[in-house]
């Protein structure tokens, strides 16, 4: 049976579908909400559905964007969103048609790259997606764990209200050096506190809000964090916590879990949304009281525009590297010169052979800093055209930090 793909409202119906997909019946009536929240892509026709007559059997929404890239640029990205596919529907070019029209949106619009959150890692690939930075996740044993030397500052539990006043500046001025790292805009800050509800009815005093200030009384972090209650063992309790952290540095991370560790009656803390740097353990005196719980892909990138893409960015020494990009959709097709370094780069079309080739989605995994090219090859993601070339990708692309996607979008 055909089916039509259609720039769509935010509607009712398109909102549901969403849920019903992911399997949230629950949250089904929310589109007026979600039409609140993202208004401004709506009305910039960056929602895209797929419809079998009547029915929405496909959603889709492109949203306008920025990623911070290694430098500290912000580059214009589409970043992709609330992807469904109905159940009933599966395996009939639903997606394939989407994405092509989301893909050409982009590129009409002069966005470099598409960034995405999969659900699922072998869907997007085959898109010319690559995987471009990991998350982390842990757990601490909160008697266990202490600081290896006072940290400066102070933290202070805030109201929702505050929380959403005072966190936004921290996050910029963490996004502005963080590779990988979005706008957060739109009234997410307010969702987030649970201060924005799709039925008005605030939830904020579900979890406790934390800021930490340094000493100048700036604030550089803040945790939201909840208490489930634990059984009592010899009138001892064991309750545990589920925190969500943002912090400008390490020592404002490793300041908020201080605060954590030190309450009562708590005796493990968990704790989202880590880089996958680890370096802020080094302010733990006994870092294997902090153990991993999980590691997890989060931000993937897709290349549109590659002179835009690889201009953008800084690199972390001086090199001329060319590179052979393949693309079957096209976009990204072509070999390229790139002349980089810390200041910045010129990236050119070429008609040399290259020292590299790779397709769209490697380029993409590669963009960030988070893999190096030498680990990529070995796995057949890349091919090295000539002598050093891999060597030289690795001291151009890898980053000392790995990027991180801070928020989830």
């Amino acid at each position: 049976m055909p089916f039509d793909i259609k720039i769509v409202e935010y509607s009712d119906d398109f909102s549901d579908a969403v849920d019903v997909t992911f399997s949230r019946p629950a949250q089904r009536g929310r589109g007026a909400y979600r039409r609140q929240i993202f208004a401004d892509e709506i009305a910039a026709g960056r929602v895209i559905g797929a419809y079998d007559g009547d029915r929405v059997v496909g959603t889709f929404a492109n949203f306008r964007n920025t990623v911070s890239v290694p430098g500290g640029a912000a580059v214009p990205a589409a970043a992709v969103t609330s992807v469904s596919v109905a159940q009933t529907h599966r395996r009939r070019g639903i997606l394939s048609a989407m994405i092509a029209t989301a893909l050409r949106q982009s590129a009409d619009a002069g966005e470099p790259l598409s960034i995405l959150i999969p659900a699922e890692w072998p869907i997007y690939g085959r898109f010319g997606y690559g995987h471009a930075t990991d998350e982390t996740s842990y757990r601490f044993d909160s008697k266990r764990c202490a600081v290896s030397r006072p940290l400066p500052g102070t933290v202070d539990y805030a109201s929702a209200q505050e929380w959403v006043e005072e966190l936004p500046a921290a996050y910029d001025r963490l996004r502005a050096t963080t590779p990988g790292a979005i706008e957060y805009r739109n009234r997410l800050w307010e969702r987030d506190a649970g201060l924005l509800t799709h039925d008005g009815k605030p939830t904020d005093k579900e979890k406790l809000f934390a800021l930490y200030r340094d000493e100048s009384g700036t604030v550089r972090g803040g945790v939201t964090y909840s208490v489930k209650e634990g059984d009592w063992n010899g009138f001892v309790a064991n309750d545990r916590a589920e925190a969500e952290m943002l912090a400008e540095d390490s020592t404002a991370r490793v300041r908020l879990l201080q605060f954590l560790w030190e309450q009562d009656w708590i005796t493990t803390f968990d704790v989202e949304t880590f880089p996958a740097d680890d370096s802020w353990r080094h302010l733990m005196a006994n870092p294997r009281f902090a153990r991993e719980t999980s590691r997890h892909d989060v931000l993937w990138a897709r290349v549109l525009d590659v002179a835009a893409a690889l201009e953008a960015r800084a690199y972390e020494t001086e090199g001329r590297l060319v590179l052979a990009v393949t693309d079957p959709a096209g976009y990204a097709e072509g070999v390229y010169a790139l002349e980089g370094g810390p200041a910045g780069a010129t990236v050119k079309r070429s008609t040399e052979n290259p020292d590299v080739t790779l397709p769209v989605q490697t380029l993409g995994a590669l963009y960030f800093g988070h893999h190096a090219a030498t680990a990529l090859a070995r796995v057949g993601e890349i091919t090295e055209e000539k002598a050093g070339g891999l060597a030289l990708a690795d001291r151009l692309f890898k980053t000392a930090v790995p990027p991180h996607c801070v928020t989830w979008f």
